[in-house]
């Protein structure tokens, strides 16, 4: 993320083994692909034995299901990877490329040097029942309940000539593998003599491989599908379902022997948990991975700890490894053969100013920072050159390569010069979103206030509140913080910083008499050329409106 050119590198050593959690569907692929790359790999698992209680029929996958047990057989047999069941992760500690972690096998306690840290958890299953206002008998079933039936020939025999109902996408929003069960359960229940299938659908979520093909193949087979705007009625626990149909403009009855009812599919428990001593964010519903595009696909906040499959979203298996190849794409690039080239002064920390107050420690959004005798350190690996902990740090003890204090306040001075009478706009802008989008602007010919000076900053977060208020002291007539949109800031939270320090600034202008409205702050991203333009010549014209600063 930082803008160094010419610097001194360095060579460091980093730690190769890579700690996987999880030994279901998943935490079995990531061990395999990963110890094939050549890294030894800890493989952790809560339950007794690896894999997992969800097969084939859950997954709907046969071959794939084979072929994780034979990659199970793989792993077990191989001596790259190295087991723990029964295990759990207890702490953490480090950062990227050495990472110590703290492993509880029963009453022992084993540590663990690593490099990386692959989070890979299944999802769990939860009843929808109580939503649709059934309880388990004899004649409602769960989609788990009806997955086991279908995988048993004996079972498959006992449902001949049964009408089965099944409800899905109305007791939560839906999603496409929710559907794949209903679709892969449909297609068996077909093959059965004398079977009917009614199913009771909201929105059909077939944005999958062969969802649709599925769909259609269902209804060639005579599926009946009601597509619903609200759950049907169901009466006396399942012994007739009803709805008003409004194109025959009359009640639609069917009394079916076998209700399915849907099931949810969630997050981990075990995720909040690892979230926490990994100082990784959790994002929506439990799953580890925020809806920021830089993460994506299977990056968390912090380098060198990766999420995969069903802990950063609900996931198929085919969706799930995909994932898996991904992470040990990035594994390689990120450890190599355990020695890392870095600029020796991407961060420099004084250790005169240093007090170890841990703000730094505190606010860095990617775990890069830890503490000696004498002051904080940095992670040359770990850091991402954003500038939050420099700008944060009450001493003003941290300098970032590049982008250090001294640079910009004559970056600050340059930009406020004289500027003929015409007002002096500077724009603090994050090189990875506003700069880019004002470079686009300038160089699409597009309409740009001839005041206007664009100062590059690694992050918004970077921008300290001094950088503000001496460009005032030092003439400028309107000052733009210019950041990413809320949710993808490559730092996670430095628009969020860039904001309070705007706020900060607002109240203090007010208490000398200037007007707040010289400062703004506004969010944008690096494609929006034509929307900096319109920022720009909106503060432009509120400047005119003004008049110059009276500090000047």
């Amino acid at each position: 993320m930082t803008d160094m050119k010419n610097t001194d590198m360095e060579e460091i050593n980093i730690a190769t083994d890579v700690l996987v959690l999880g030994g279901g569907l998943t935490g079995i692929k990531a061990a395999s692909e990963i110890a094939g790359s050549g890294y030894k790999v800890i493989l952790v698992e809560k339950d007794a034995e690896l894999g997992s209680k969800k097969g084939p029929e859950l997954i709907g996958l046969e071959e794939e299901y084979k072929e994780l047990k034979d990659l199970e057989n793989k792993i077990t047999s191989g001596s790259n990877v190295e087991i723990l069941t029964q295990a759990s992760l207890v702490s953490a500690a480090g950062v990227t490329g050495d990472f110590t972690a703290r492993l509880s096998k029963g009453k022992e306690v084993i540590e663990h040097n690593v490099g990386a840290i692959v989070v890979a958890t299944d999802f769990a299953i939860g009843s929808l029942n109580e939503k649709y206002g059934l309880s388990p008998a004899d004649n409602v079933l769960t989609q788990s309940r009806m997955d086991e039936l279908l995988a048993s020939e004996a079972d498959k025999e006992k449902l001949a000539n049964k009408t089965v109902a099944f409800l899905v996408g109305l007791g939560q929003e839906g999603n496409p593998l929710v559907l794949e069960r209903v679709l892969r359960s449909t297609l068996a229940i077909q093959e059965i003599d004398g079977c009917d299938v009614y199913i009771y659908t909201g929105d059909l979520k077939v944005a999958s491989n062969g969802l649709e093909r599925m769909y259609k193949e269902s209804r060639e087979k005579g599926a009946v599908y009601f597509k619903l705007t609200e759950k049907p009625e169901i009466v006396e626990n399942g012994k007739t379902i009803s709805f008003f149909d409004t194109v025959a403009r009359r009640n639609i009855e069917i009394s079916p022997d076998l209700i399915v009812v849907e099931e949810e599919i969630c997050a981990d428990q075990l995720n909040e948990g690892i979230a926490e001593i990994l100082r990784i964010d959790a994002g929506p519903l439990g799953f580890l991975q925020n809806d920021n595009v830089h993460f994506f696909p299977v990056r968390s906040n912090r380098d060198g700890i990766f999420v995969a499959g069903s802990t950063r979203e609900i996931s198929g298996l085919p969706s799930a490894w995909t994932d898996v190849e991904n992470i040990a794409l990035e594994i390689r690039d990120l450890l190599g053969d355990g020695k890392k080239i870095v600029p020796k002064n991407k961060v420099v920390v004084n250790e005169e100013k240093c007090v170890i107050c841990l703000t730094c420690y505190r606010c860095c959004p990617h775990g890069a920072i830890y503490w000696g005798d004498k002051k904080a350190i940095i992670s040359p690996v770990a850091c991402q050159g954003c500038g939050i902990c420099a700008s944060e740090c009450p001493m003003d003890a941290i300098q970032i390569g590049g982008f250090n204090d001294e640079e910009i306040t004559e970056k600050v001075k340059s930009g406020v010069a004289s500027g003929n009478g015409m007002p002096r706009i500077l724009a603090f802008c994050c090189q990875n979103s506003a700069f880019e989008a004002g470079e686009m602007a300038d160089m699409f010919k597009m309409q740009l206030p001839e005041g206007l000076r664009m100062i590059k900053v690694p992050c918004a977060g970077k921008i300290d509140l001094d950088y503000i208020l001496n460009a005032f002291v030092s003439g400028a007539d309107g000052i733009m913080v210019m950041a990413c949109h809320p949710g993808n800031c490559k730092s996670e939270n430095g628009n969020t910083f860039a904001q309070w320090r705007v706020n900060d600034a607002h109240r203090m202008l007010e208490e000398v008499g200037l007007e707040k409205d010289r400062l703004c702050f506004v969010g944008t991203a690096s494609n929006m050329g034509k929307d900096f333009s319109d920022l720009v010549a909106d503060m432009e014209k509120r400047i005119n409106e003004l008049g110059l600063s009276p500090l000047k």
